[in-house]
């Protein structure tokens, strides 16, 4: 006897946690959260932790700060430019160089954290005298992966866990563009 009422009150426990699912689905399935952000909001979230140095390849040392920002309108990729300077070793001695890198980046959203980042770095523009020509490539080389990094550790935006309404749309990244000079993304079920 108290087998079967044990039974009877596990499927009705599951048979109301699968309604309750299906009710928060169709409740937020059509929702859609709208996040924009301004230029300078961005640059100032990308501001923080800099300047960043960090070695690459033994002899490649890079620097990046004073991050810009520059969003497009009709474009879903963010336009970001970071100061370089960068200490190539040559016989135990830095040379250091100094310019400025411009590249563009999409967007990627981390559910789990609610973080939004830059991502996929493709270098627009590069602007540094001085580089011997055989250090080109892996300059190049190493510049997109001092972006890939710095991107990828330095959110653009975090969801806050309290609000309820933006922690229900976690899901998914469902667009994102520039529009009237603010990254615009919008998340949804």
């Amino acid at each position: 006897m108290l087998g079967r009422n044990l039974k009877k009150i596990i499927l009705i426990f599951i048979a109301t946690i699968f309604l309750i699912s299906i009710g928060v689905y169709f409740y937020f399935s059509d929702k859609e959260y709208v996040f924009s952000f301004s230029e300078s909001q961005i640059r100032e979230k990308l501001a923080t932790k800099l300047p960043l140095n960090k070695k690459y390849l033994l002899f490649f040392e890079v620097r990046l700060d004073n991050p810009r920002v520059s969003l497009t309108n009709g474009s879903n990729r963010v336009a970001a430019g970071l100061d370089v300077i960068l200490n190539i070793w040559i016989d135990k001695n830095p040379k250091p160089l100094g310019g400025s890198i411009d590249a563009t980046g999409g967007i990627k959203y981390v559910k789990d954290n609610g973080e939004l980042f830059l991502t996929e770095p493709v270098i627009e523009h590069l602007s540094m005298q001085g580089i011997p020509d055989k250090y080109t490539k892996k300059v190049n080389l190493v510049l997109t992966k001092a972006l890939s990094e710095y991107y990828d550790s330095h959110p653009i935006y975090v969801l806050k866990p309290t609000d309820v309404k933006k922690a229900a749309a976690r899901l998914v990244l469902k667009n994102v563009i520039i529009k009237d000079q603010n990254l615009v993304v919008v998340l949804g079920i």
